[in-house]
C-alpha cells in the first residue's frame, strides 16, 4: 500500500506518465496524467497541493490542469492552495458540480471552474491536452455533476466506485436513482475496457478480503464489487 503522500509512477506505451497517490485522513486517491514532453500535468481532485507541487517541481514539472470528479469538501481540499501556488492552472469540472444551496455549502467546497463539461448523465466525451487523451463520463448520484475519467491504463472512479462498493447517497444533492443508473452505465463501460487496467477509487477503503489496496484491476471489480454485481 502507498504511504500517505507516496507516489506510484508508471509510464504507458504512449509515453504518458500516470502518478497515483493517497492523501489525508480519508485516504483520498489522486491520479495525475503527465505528458512530460508537452509540459502537461492534469491532476484529479488534488488533496494536498503543497505536496503535489513539491513532488512535481523535483521532476521539473508544474500542474497545468485540475480535473474534478465532484466538489465535496474532501475532494476540493487542495483547491485554494493550488491557486495560490499555480494561479494560471486550468480548472475543469461538470457544470452541475457547483452547488450554491445553503445546506450544500456544508458538504461542497467552493471551486471556480475555468472550463466546464455540460454533457448529459451517463454519457461520455473525450478530453485531451498534449498527448493525454481521457474519456470523461458524467456519472451523478453520489453528487451532482460527478464525473469519472479513464485512459492510459486507469479508470479513476472518484466516489462513484470504491474497490468493493460505491459512494453514499444520503448527502445533499445525492440521488439513489441517479446512482443506480450511473452504476449500470459504468458496468457496461468497464466491461469494454481492458480487465488489467487499474480502477482507482476515490478513497482507499476495504476490499472483499479485508485488505485496503490502493486499487484493483477492472476485471476484479467487475467480479467482486458488490455495487456492480448486485445490479
Amino acid at each position: 500500500m502507498l504511504a500517505d503522500g507516496e507516489f506510484d509512477i508508471r509510464t504507458d506505451e504512449a509515453g504518458i506518465e500516470v502518478w497515483v497517490t493517497q492523501m489525508g485522513a480519508y485516504m483520498n486517491m489522486n491520479t495525475a496524467w503527465i505528458d512530460r514532453e508537452a509540459g502537461i500535468v492534469a491532476i484529479t481532485d488534488p488533496f494536498d497541493s503543497d505536496r503535489w507541487v513539491k513532488a512535481l517541481e523535483q521532476q521539473g514539472l508544474r500542474p497545468t490542469h485540475l480535473l474534478y470528479t465532484h466538489t465535496h469538501r474532501d475532494h476540493t481540499a487542495g483547491f485554494a492552495r493550488m491557486l495560490e501556488l499555480v494561479p494560471e492552472v486550468e480548472v475543469w469540472g461538470h457544470s452541475e458540480a457547483i452547488n450554491e444551496s445553503l445546506l450544500g455549502r456544508v458538504v461542497f467546497g467552493r471551486v471556480a471552474l475555468t472550463s466546464e463539461w455540460t454533457h448529459q448523465p451517463n454519457s461520455s466525451i473525450e478530453w485531451s491536452a498534449g498527448a493525454i487523451s481521457l474519456t470523461v463520463t458524467h456519472s451523478p448520484g453520489h453528487a451532482p455533476g460527478h464525473c469519472t475519467f479513464h485512459g492510459h491504463g486507469v479508470y479513476h472512479a472518484g466516489d462513484l466506485l470504491f474497490t468493493a462498493g460505491s459512494g453514499r447517497v444520503d448527502l445533499p444533492g445525492s440521488s439513489p436513482a441517479a446512482q443506480t443508473a450511473s452504476l449500470l452505465y459504468a458496468r457496461g463501460l468497464l466491461s469494454g475496457l481492458d480487465p488489467e487496467w487499474r480502477l482507482i477509487p476515490g478513497h482507499r477503503y476495504d476490499w472483499v478480503d479485508g485488505s485496503t489496496p490502493d486499487w484493483v484491476r477492472i476485471g476484479q471489480a467487475l467480479a467482486y464489487n458488490y455495487a456492480l454485481t448486485s445490479l
